[in-house]
């Protein structure tokens, strides 16, 4: 398949960080190449592949420019819109499968755990001795 244009691909990042957006204790999901790893993933799923042509020009046309270039809020507004959509439109069908397979990738990267109270498996480290 083709490399997705320059404005295909700063859509889909803009989308996918007001998504997951940067904080204090962790990246956004571009920070951590979630984008690139769906459009690799697209790459041998031709139907997401459509999905996110179809999303990202939908998206482009919703606030007057480029869904990259607005406000933050704006982002969100619309975001927030889709998650709300009919699940038969390409919209909600779009927020909810790039959503599940973005937070599926996030969350796989140890970079994004940083920030989380959870203590991590004992393995494959094994499991402390227990005097310390």
């Amino acid at each position: 398949m083709a490399p997705p244009s320059s404005e295909e691909s700063a859509t889909l990042s803009a989308f996918l960080d007001t998504l997951l957006p940067s904080e204090e204790l962790s990246g956004s999901a571009t920070d951590l190449g979630v984008d690139r790893q769906i459009w690799a993933f697209s790459n041998t799923t031709p139907d997401f592949r459509k999905l996110l042509d179809y999303g990202c020009r939908w998206l482009n046309m919703t606030g007057g420019a480029r869904f990259s270039a607005l406000a933050s809020d704006q982002q969100i507004a619309i975001v927030d819109w889709m998650s709300r959509a009919d699940w038969n439109e390409i919209p909600r069908r779009f927020y909810e499968l790039v959503r599940q397979v973005a937070v599926e990738l996030y969350y796989s990267n140890p970079a994004a755990l940083g920030g989380l109270s959870i203590k991590p498996s004992p393995q494959p480290l094994g499991y402390p001795p227990p005097w310390s």
